[in-house]
């Protein structure tokens, strides 16, 4: 598997200046989708992330950049850069397939199957092909496909250009989260997944259309916008997606910001944008804290 074409699968594991302080709502205002949240003595930025980008996002404007380089650690979900390819090729080999004798229509709804069945239509595809795959894997697969087709690539995704700077510039990262925990979200539990397959073919039906939309609303900063485009869910399937997606997540990565704060580190921390913007996301989380100033640049 090439360098590049294991970025793009593993990316999938894991979907600009004036500033407003708002603590009453700290996702109004602003043009970037990027925060400075600080107690007393000590700041972290928070910088939404998408996974995906072009070559024209950078350089991002000048307080993104400064925010960067005065910082002292870079918390991304998950380090692509220090992986094992070998080691995670083989783990993925042993959990992107049913083992079970079953085939991947055995474990998808009605509306699912429909979903997927007019997708590889479209695309002349037959459903033979994916075999005993688990759903994850058919999510791998599709969404890879039609970032391509759409001119992205993750390795201009926010977080993958942070990443190779700080290992460039020798400063310390820090996960948020682990490439297994990821895969266990992916490959684990078959609901989960298939609600998974349904978010991502709702999307693929028009890819580009969809993520040129993301991209104007993340360059706009319009985290209400980005709010409402990624947590709407059409089956109970993609509800449950979304609230794992999102949820206990969440409340983790909030602690560990939390914990940077505590500590005085000088934190610039890149998630991907849901985290921050979803009703119940990282940033109402830490207002409702009532001990931090949070500005939206």
């Amino acid at each position: 598997m090439k360098i590049k074409h294991f970025i793009m699968i593993s990316t999938m594991l894991i979907i600009l200046v004036s500033c407003s302080s708002n603590i009453k709502d700290p996702l109004a205002g602003g043009e970037m989708m990027f925060w400075e949240v600080s107690d007393d003595d000590s700041s972290v930025y928070l910088l939404g992330s998408i996974h995906f980008g072009k070559a024209d996002f950078y350089p991002l404007p000048d307080v993104v950049e400064q925010a960067y380089q005065n910082s002292e650690t870079l918390g991304v979900e998950v380090n692509l850069l220090s992986v094992n390819q070998n080691d995670i090729q083989q783990e993925m080999m042993q959990n992107m397939f049913y083992q079970d004798g079953s085939k991947l229509l055995d474990h998808l709804s009605p509306e699912t199957s429909q979903l997927l069945s007019e997708y590889l239509q479209e695309k002349s595809m037959d459903i033979a092909m994916f075999g005993n795959m688990k759903p994850g894997s058919l999510i791998l697969t599709i969404s890879a496909l039609e970032a391509q087709a759409a001119g992205l690539d993750p390795q201009y995704g926010i977080d993958m250009h942070y990443l190779v700077r700080a290992r460039e510039d020798k400063k310390a990262i820090t996960e948020f989260e682990s490439l297994e925990s990821q895969m266990a979200m992916m490959f684990g539990d078959d609901e989960l997944a298939e609600g998974m397959l349904y978010n991502t073919l709702k999307e693929a039906a028009d890819f580009k259309v969809m993520m040129d939309s993301l991209s104007t609303i993340w360059q706009a900063g319009d985290a209400q916008a980005m709010n409402e485009m990624l947590t709407t869910w059409d089956t109970p399937e993609e509800k449950i997606y979304l609230e794992n997606l999102f949820g206990e997540r969440d409340v983790e990565m909030t602690k560990r910001i939390e914990e940077m704060l505590a500590d005085n580190t000088q934190g610039f921390v890149i998630l991907g944008a849901g985290h921050f913007v979803n009703d119940e996301g990282i940033i109402r989380r830490l207002a409702e804290k009532d001990k931090y100033r949070i500005i939206k640049f």
